[in-house]
């Protein structure tokens, strides 16, 4: 089926009914939490009218545009959160359905759903997956490297503490000014096989400090504390172990505090500018992706004005550019 037969119906979460009847009922339809896509190939004196999209609140895509939207949906460019992996299941399981509900009708729609798939998987290996998240914890492992394996003292049982400590390898000793409340995050934590893990006193107690003398790492999840910090550190310069990391979380600037001449030491300042580097390289890689999806749309149409079978490309990149230059 040619590809200007291909029509692709998008209706956000929030776009309401009002056409009767609605365009595309018997299409394939991918519906989540936030839209719903109906798509067919039909002859285009067969599809439905724009206005008689728009009339439902749906956005109308035909022909290679069709396929590029589909593209950038199935790549989860199209997704609140960009780069997600779920719709990409779900228009599977939408295609599925429809091909065992509709089997006549599908086959039409078949080899550009092959073919979708096939692009949507070359293009997520080569700028989607592995984007990264832009968690506490996930920043936390990064800004530790190499060293997150070692023992850790988690300083705090917080929220923050709570979210940075799944993402913490070997022994994880938890130090929290009430220790019962170091030992409930403990329990939480228990389903997720986290290593070894403690509780300890906190408040700079000599407990404490014995961690801070025997860990690899520190992560402080508390705000500076003027009365115990010096100990802290004195404590952590005590150690015998070279290497090691100390994590503040608490402050942004270390200058004047107890904390200001640690080697290494990464405090809010490093977390949020490695949040907004990591951010940047994200943004890079999608737009690399969108642009992905229209050159592999382009290719389509080039494919389809040839006669090639919908399902395989025939043509390559350097094709694209003549392609272009005609003005198909």
């Amino acid at each position: 089926m040619s590809l200007a037969h291909l029509i692709v119906l998008n209706r956000s979460g929030s776009g309401a009914a009002s056409a009767t009847p609605e365009p595309l009922a018997d299409a394939c339809i991918i519906a989540t939490c936030l839209r719903e896509v109906r798509v067919a190939s039909l002859p285009v004196s067969s599809q439905p009218s724009s206005a008689q999209c728009h009339a439902a609140g749906f956005e109308r895509y035909t022909g290679w545009e069709a396929y590029r939207f589909l593209l950038q949906l199935a790549c989860g460019l199209e997704s609140e959160i960009a780069g997600e992996t779920e719709i990409f299941g779900q228009i599977k399981d939408g295609w599925q359905r429809y091909e065992a509900a509709r089997p006549g009708e599908a086959a039409a729609l078949r080899p550009w759903m092959q073919r979708l798939l096939q692009d949507t998987k070359e293009i997520r290996s080569e700028y989607v997956v592995g984007l990264g998240s832009a968690t506490y914890g996930s920043l936390v492992r990064r800004l530790l490297g190499a060293d997150v394996g070692g023992s850790t003292l988690l300083l705090g049982a917080g929220q923050l503490a709570e979210a940075v400590l799944p993402y913490l390898d070997g022994e994880v000793i938890i130090a929290n000014r009430h220790r019962a409340r170091g030992e409930e995050l403990i329990a939480k934590q228990r389903a997720g096989a986290i290593g070894r893990m403690r509780a300890a006193g906190g408040a700079a107690c000599e407990e404490e400090l014995a961690a801070w003398r025997s860990v690899r790492n520190v992560v402080i999840c508390i705000p500076a504390d003027a009365g115990h910090d010096a100990a802290r550190v004195a404590a952590w310069r005590s150690r015998s172990m070279p290497g090691g990391k100390v994590l503040h979380l608490g402050i942004h600037d270390p200058a004047g505090s107890a904390w200001e001449h640690i080697a290494g030491l990464c405090t809010l300042r490093e977390l949020f500018g490695l949040r907004d580097a990591q951010a940047a390289q994200r943004e890079a890689l999608l737009a690399r992706a969108r642009r992905a999806c229209f050159t592999r749309a382009q290719l389509a149409r080039l494919d389809d004005a040839d006669g090639a079978r919908p399902g395989s490309a025939s043509h390559g990149w350097e094709d694209l550019a003549v392609f272009q230059a005609f003005g198909y």
